[in-house]
């Protein structure tokens, strides 16, 4: 897993929590963003956007959207979704009206103590 070094990114933070929680074996690669990319990123992930992960075939994915399906669709154990077609629909729906009244650049840990004053 390829992200912020300093927890500043919800996008990272909230990969890295998805393969906590699918209790994934992976190495970490953090990535300092306030001071730019280093050179050899954009190498390894031609975007350069973080986070990302490469699996051991090589193969890159990016964009946490992305990573999230990807993680729930090669590991089933432990989902991160409901398997009611539905209910996914309605995870989607929330977790999308949720990033629409968070501050830029909150964490997604910090979220609790903004919306209830903790």
């Amino acid at each position: 897993l390829f992200h912020d070094r300093n927890g500043w990114c919800p996008y990272s933070e909230r990969v890295w929590l998805a393969m906590m929680e699918k209790r994934l074996d992976f190495d970490e690669v953090l990535i300092n963003l306030q001071s730019g990319k280093p050179a050899w990123y954009s190498d390894v992930v031609g975007t350069s956007q973080t986070p990302a992960i490469r699996l051991s075939n090589g193969r890159v994915v990016y964009d946490s959207a992305r990573i999230l399906d990807f993680l729930d669709s090669e590991f089933p154990a432990h989902p991160l979704l409901p398997s009611d077609p539905a209910l996914i629909r309605s995870a989607h729906e929330l977790s999308a009206a949720f990033s629409k009244v968070m501050p830029s650049g909150a964490r997604p840990s910090s979220r609790g103590a903004f919306l209830f004053g903790g």
